[in-house]
């Protein structure tokens, strides 16, 4: 009876793409449990059906150096919550998104002597993957020009292969007329596109449908229409991406990636180094360099470049990404490390 953890979590990107390797996990382990902090990932999990294990985790403070004084004390107390889970499951291996709430899990492993398989979304390794990367048997990359790794792709969601164009039009009461912008800035919103398209608002609603995934920083005193909606999160995303004509939004991997498997030109805004170790900048470049996207530097988004460049965007006609067996790749992966 195999039994395997996954972990990872702060935001949604390093949560989703772990829950889309369910259906072919499910072919090769009885057990498969979640293990991070009580944010997005335990509703994310839990909603998936898994048993999710809240233990203690510490995020590394770029900002105020002193506060990360605690680190080696709170880290040493999710080892030790991570060590008293495997004694009872018994994993046989462990599958590690990153995210700083994985790092307890995965020095747990490396003392119980359980392999770690890492897999990392963007093209350069956030700092819990580099750490773990050190110790696991296996890390695997989305980006071929990513080092230290092995090349599978980004695991992308089966259900988004079928969603619906009407379903989304009718449950947001929108023009069937109008072409559709979907605008999304991840988990947690992005405030610097929010603004922008509610100042672009008048002219974007003249001529597009648009769909607004704003997240927690939106302004949901703006009013919805017949050519706007506004949510905060979205769990029908698969049919919001069949509605639109193009994507909008940051280059975090999982939105790159489920975009261009279903062949959406996409516009990029994303996070500029320093906000970020830069990751979103490469990201977008690879997706713009191979016909996937455009790119929109954060420090060039105001209401009129948005515009226009929504209009160029729209012509593009991008290949469509081929991700149909990069799950069965990546599982392929995990079994091999297993003793």
């Amino acid at each position: 009876m195999k039994t395997i953890v996954l972990t990872g979590g702060g935001t949604g990107g390093h949560v989703i793409p772990a829950l889309a390797l369910l259906p072919q996990l499910k072919k090769h382990f009885e057990k498969i449990l979640f293990i991070g902090s009580g944010g997005i990932e335990k509703r994310l999990a839990e909603e998936a059906g898994l048993p999710f294990f809240s233990v203690r985790c510490v995020k590394l403070d770029r900002q105020n150096v002193l506060g990360n004084v605690k680190i080696p004390f709170l880290l040493a107390q999710g080892v030790s919550d991570c060590m008293k889970i495997y004694e009872k499951e018994g994993p046989d291996v462990i599958f590690s998104k990153g995210g700083y709430v994985s790092l307890p899990a995965c020095f747990a492993a490396k003392r119980k002597g359980v392999p770690v398989v890492c897999h990392e979304s963007d093209y350069t390794m956030g700092l819990a993957n580099k750490i773990a990367s050190r110790f696991a048997a296996k890390t695997l990359t989305s980006f071929p020009a990513t080092p230290g790794g092995v090349c599978t792709g980004n695991p992308v969601r089966s259900e988004i292969y079928g969603g619906s164009r009407d379903r989304a039009l009718k449950k947001y009461l929108l023009r069937p007329d109008k072409k559709t912008v979907l605008i999304c800035g991840g988990s947690q919103g992005a405030d610097a596109i929010n603004k922008t398209v509610y100042e672009a608002l008048p002219e974007l609603t003249e001529k597009y449908n648009v769909l607004h995934v704003a997240g927690k920083c939106g302004d949901f005193s703006v009013k919805n229409t017949d050519s706007y909606r506004q949510i905060e999160f979205a769990n029908d995303f698969p049919d919001l991406l069949a509605a639109a004509d193009i994507v909008v939004g940051r280059a975090g991997a999982n939105t790159l990636f489920e975009s261009a498997s279903v062949g959406k030109p996409i516009l990029c805004v994303p996070l500029p180094k320093g906000i970020s170790r830069g990751d979103q900048l490469l990201n977008a470049e690879e997706f713009k360099k191979n016909g996937y996207a455009d790119v929109l530097p954060q420090e060039d988004l105001f209401a009129e470049s948005l515009l226009y460049k929504i209009e160029t965007t729209l012509k593009m006609k991008p290949p469509v990404l081929d991700s149909a067996k990069t799950c069965e790749n990546i599982v392929r992966e995990i079994l091999s490390v297993i003793k």
